[in-house]
């Protein structure tokens, strides 16, 4: 994902990037997951405006990820817009606060760092394999969504039992 300054033409430079699995571990190594089914791409056009550089793309695709109820696989859609403006600024020279503007030193845009934040902020906080997930039993760690258990309605059963026994005074 790092384009030559120089490759980038008067029309631009039209952008059909694949993120794949190998990509996504390198980037985000403590993130599980991997693209889908669908894939995942980074599309759009890379342009120069004046002395700057101009990228308007969109990631877009489907990641696969552990549902963080039953660890089970979930699949969701990504589709993350990208509008940045690349300035040349010398090795920590300072370009301000303006998050949709990136300074790029030499003759290289490099996209990585930015497509890997897109996708980080894509990710559902807890992704789930369907909305009404029932999860991992507490008790036997079954997946709810296939076996049926009465694990914790026994447990609650046994706890009201012995209820009576706090109440006691010696």
């Amino acid at each position: 994902m790092r384009f030559k300054i120089n490759e980038i033409g008067e029309d631009g430079l039209t952008l059909d990037v694949a993120i794949t699995s190998e990509w996504l571990a390198e980037a985000c190594p403590d993130l599980e997951a991997h693209p889908g089914p669908r894939g995942l791409k980074l599309r759009g056009r890379l342009s120069q405006s004046g002395d700057d550089y101009l990228l308007q793309a969109r990631i877009a695709g489907s990641l696969e990820a552990p549902c963080a109820r039953c660890l089970e696989t979930a699949r969701f859609a990504v589709d993350a817009p990208m509008t940045l403006t690349f300035v040349s600024a010398d090795e920590g020279e300072d370009i301000g606060d303006d998050a949709d503007v990136v300074g790029f030193a030499g003759n290289v845009i490099d996209l990585r760092d930015e497509t890997r934040d897109e996708i980080l902020l894509a990710i559902p906080l807890k992704p789930l394999c369907k909305e009404d997930c029932r999860g991992l039993c507490s008790v036997c760690g079954r997946n709810r969504n296939t076996t049926l258990c009465d694990c914790e309605e026994r447990a609650r059963q046994a706890a009201s039992r012995f209820a009576a026994i706090g109440n006691l005074k010696i």
